[in-house]
């Protein structure tokens, strides 16, 4: 029997790197996509720059390849072009998994992508949802909000903002994350469906600064709505808990804020 392995894009990563670690402890191995050869990483590394619509497909790894993860994507406000890796990446990536038949692929978006979102960045994820939904290949599409865990750089990135209004959000775990991830290569029952994943806690999203070291600057100017709307935080369906994900894929979400000694 061949051994099991799962190709991931991103890998090195928030969310990847938890991934990794995870398919690794369960006993599947990990191919990674990288863009160059300086790669000291825990996978198998593959070359293939996704910014790259063009050239040959590489080499086809040995093993029972079961399915690929695409995790590669701008994080928010890092560009002002998020669709040359969201959806010429996303086309690749598609294009590779047909080339090295792949029965599955998972593909993790974003809070709020919509054709009518108000950010580009949204806008342009929905675009590569779409591509992976009319693939003609198995998949599941993940709309995580807030990613949340230790080593998360959000919250730094959050706090150098300045000083944010009063918004609450759902933040949910990265191992929760992970764990959807994974579910979605076996269950059967998920395929051809996009789920919102949402934590089980409606918090200030100030509270999620107040560690951060950049939290001491009182004198900050306020975030705007439109600076959160970037960030896909303040769109309408952010404070509602779509349980679908819970039933489906039967995990139970841990909260990112513990309960605080009187």
């Amino acid at each position: 029997m061949e051994p099991k392995s799962v190709v991931v894009t991103g890998a090195t990563g928030f969310v990847g790197r938890e991934l990794v670690h995870r398919l690794w402890q369960a006993g599947i191995g990990v191919v990674g996509l990288i863009r160059s050869g300086e790669q000291d990483a825990p996978f198998v590394p593959v070359l293939l720059n996704l910014l790259e619509d063009k050239g040959p497909m590489p080499e086809r790894p040995a093993g029972d390849l079961i399915g690929l993860i695409h995790l590669a994507g701008h994080a928010p406000v890092s560009t002002k072009e998020p669709s040359a890796l969201h959806e010429t990446g996303t086309a690749r990536t598609v294009e590779l998994a047909e080339h090295w038949k792949i029965p599955k692929l998972v593909y993790v978006s974003v809070q709020g992508a919509t054709m009518t979102a108000p950010t580009a960045f949204q806008q342009s994820k929905w675009v590569a949802e779409e591509m992976v939904a009319h693939s003609g290949m198995k998949f599941v599409i993940l709309r995580p909000h807030l990613i949340l865990g230790v080593g998360s750089p959000t919250p730094e990135k959050l706090a150098r903002l300045g000083r944010l209004p009063d918004a609450n959000v759902r933040p949910v775990h990265v191992a929760d994350v992970v764990e959807a991830i994974i579910r979605s290569l076996w269950l059967d029952t998920v395929d051809g469906k996009r789920y919102e994943i949402a934590g089980p806690q409606l918090v200030p999203l100030s509270s999620l600064t107040e560690q951060a070291s950049w939290s001491f600057m009182r004198r900050r100017r306020m975030v705007n709505r439109r600076e959160l709307d970037a960030w896909g935080l303040s769109i309408p369906r952010q404070n509602q808990a779509d349980g679908a994900w819970v039933a489906d894929f039967g995990i139970l979400p841990r909260p990112i804020l513990r309960a605080r000694n009187p």
